[in-house]
């Protein structure tokens, strides 16, 4: 039986010995797409301007060329794209964080809708084809009316990261429209797994660490999502640079959603804590912080994506990771 890798490096042969750009891939997403574009043989560059990414997170992974820089900048951005004439760009650089946004919104504007902008005129500029994923978020969705949300449902951001990255998405399409630039857009939903920075899974991967007995988590623990491991959102990444449909949003995620509490319980359950491991709720959480998230996948799916990680195997992989980290933390 092929392993769950296998899918992603199937995916990946169709650029071996091509021109890839990949910005924010010192990121946690990122990063993983690189190793797994390297590993397949193409000729991929890496702009990130390290606010997120970390160069570290690419150790290991050869024929990549890393490039710091920011996609606000364009005059680093447009003679980057005309010398690499790249077939695809993967545009994952973003201020990607909720809390971030709402202390820092003009940074997050910037980031995300200006630097959307910088990338897509470049390729426009250099008269270059290349098929554009552009990275957006379910946030765009803010608070749904119905469930699970499909792409057609009403875009109504809570957060200004969700507005920021719904500017993006509209800038996205008039690019298309206008300029006939071929981008897809892919809507991620929670995503973990290794090189992660943030998010809930680190999050209570280091609160454990400290106190195994309690395990305190923001909000009531009923907040609902769809938690998604690093290697089936590439998966998704990939298939959209290759499948995907000119001018439209997809939605990348398991499809199967739980609730944080449900999250606590597996995780605890994989560190061995069962049972021994109490939780505990801070009532509230941050502003922006949407309650439910509940994703349908199936124009995705129609494209050939099959996520091959379950939670349990995901929160597993993590935890090795996590603790592979704590350990080189020590060393140093």
């Amino acid at each position: 039986m092929a392993s769950p890798e296998e899918k992603v490096k199937a995916l990946a042969a169709h650029f071996a010995g091509k021109s890839v750009l990949v910005t924010g891939g010192a990121g946690f997403i990122g990063s993983h797409l690189v190793a797994v574009l390297c590993d397949a043989g193409a000729n991929v560059t890496v702009l990130d301007n390290l606010q997120a990414g970390k160069w570290s997170n690419l150790d290991g992974v050869a024929r990549v060329e890393k490039l710091e820089g920011d996609v606000r900048e364009a005059a680093t951005v447009e003679p980057l794209i005309t010398r690499l004439s790249p077939v695809a760009v993967f545009h994952l650089a973003a201020n990607a964080s909720v809390p971030g946004s709402v202390q820092e919104p003009a940074y997050d504007y910037e980031a995300n809708a200006s630097g959307t902008f910088v990338v897509l005129n470049a390729v426009r500029i250099a008269g270059n084809t290349a098929r554009v994923v552009a990275i957006s978020s379910g946030a765009v969705y803010g608070e749904p009316l119905s469930f699970p949300i499909t792409e057609t449902d009403l875009l109504a951001p809570i957060s200004p990261y969700g507005a920021s990255k719904l500017c993006a998405e509209v800038i996205s399409r008039m690019f298309v429209r206008v300029y006939k630039t071929p981008v897809v857009i892919a809507r991620i939903f929670n995503a973990y797994g290794p090189h992660m920075a943030r998010f809930v899974v680190l999050d209570f991967l280091r609160k454990l660490k400290a106190n195994p007995a309690n395990l305190e988590i923001l909000g009531t623990g009923q907040q609902v999502r769809d938690f998604t491991y690093v290697m089936d959102t590439v998966q998704g990444l990939l298939t959209l640079a290759i499948e995907g449909e000119v001018g439209e949003s997809y939605n990348l995620s398991s499809g199967a959603y739980c609730s944080v509490t449900q999250l606590a319980e597996q995780l605890i359950a994989v560190r061995g804590l069962a049972g021994q491991t109490t939780l505990s709720y801070t009532g509230s959480s941050w502003v922006g912080d949407a309650q439910r998230w509940e994703v349908a996948i199936e124009r995705l799916k129609a494209l050939g994506y099959r996520p091959q990680f379950g939670l349990d195997d995901g929160l597993r992989r993590t935890a090795a990771w996590f603790d592979s980290e704590e350990t080189s933390e020590v060393k140093r």
